[in-house]
C-alpha cells in the first residue's frame, strides 16, 4: 500500500510541476518543448506503475504509448535545441 501512496504523490508532484512549466515555458523555443515532454514523459509512466494498472492492461498500455510519443518528441526538440545552440556558438566565435 505505500507503493501506491508514494507512485500517487509522485504522478501529483509532477502533474504540478509539469502545469508550473507549461506556464512559465516558451513551447516555440525547442528546449522549452523538450522540458515539457520530458515531464509528460515521466508523468506517464509514474501513472502506468501504479498499483490498480495490473488489472487494465488497455489503459496502462495506452500510457505507455503516450509515454513513448512524450520521449521521442523530446528526443527531436532536444536535438533541435541542440543544433541551433551549435549554430549560435559557430556564430559568436
Amino acid at each position: 500500500m505505500a507503493e501506491t501512496g508514494h507512485s500517487v504523490l509522485v504522478a501529483d508532484v509532477l502533474a504540478d510541476v509539469l502545469e508550473e512549466v507549461r506556464e512559465r515555458v516558451d513551447r516555440r523555443e525547442a528546449l522549452g518543448e523538450a522540458q515539457i515532454a520530458v515531464l509528460e514523459a515521466a508523468l506517464n509512466i509514474v501513472r502506468a506503475g501504479q498499483a490498480g494498472f495490473e488489472g487494465l492492461p488497455l489503459e496502462r498500455s495506452e500510457l505507455v504509448r503516450e509515454a513513448l510519443g512524450a520521449v521521442r518528441a523530446a528526443t527531436v526538440a532536444t536535438g533541435v535545441a541542440l543544433t541551433h545552440a551549435h549554430q549560435r556558438a559557430r556564430m559568436l566565435a
